[in-house]
């Protein structure tokens, strides 16, 4: 069973994330979004619209996408991220890590400039 809708727009891979990202389900979307970096997208972005809860396993399995889908020359964003998705990420800093649009048309302008 596959945790994400992932779907294609503009040569880009949008990933709609799960309404909780616990432990477990960390380790199958690690191995979920693995196989789509693995394609080499041009950009894969990470809907958060759903997602209520992410656990720190859920954080470092975004981060380790985040930094392969850039070493493989790729751009990486999230959009959609709610309250409690925003409170997080702004709290371990990764808000500065990664892009952060508000909207899904706004990630895709972002990862095609």
């Amino acid at each position: 069973m596959t945790l994400c809708e992932v779907r294609t727009i503009e040569d880009i891979t949008i990933v709609v994330m799960p309404p909780q990202i616990d432990h477990v389900a960390a380790m199958t979307l690690d191995h979920e979004l693995q196989g789509l970096v693995d394609e080499k997208p041009i950009g894969l972005l990470l809907d958060f619209s759903h997602t209520k809860y992410i656990s720190s396993s859920g954080l470092r399995i975004v981060l380790k996408t985040a930094k392969a889908v850039k070493t493989g020359g790729g751009r990486f964003g999230v959009f959609s991220i709610t309250p409690f998705v925003a409170h997080i990420l702004e709290m371990s800093g990764f808000s500065r890590i990664f892009s952060i649009y508000d909207t899904e048309a706004d990630a895709i302008r972002g990862v095609l400039k």
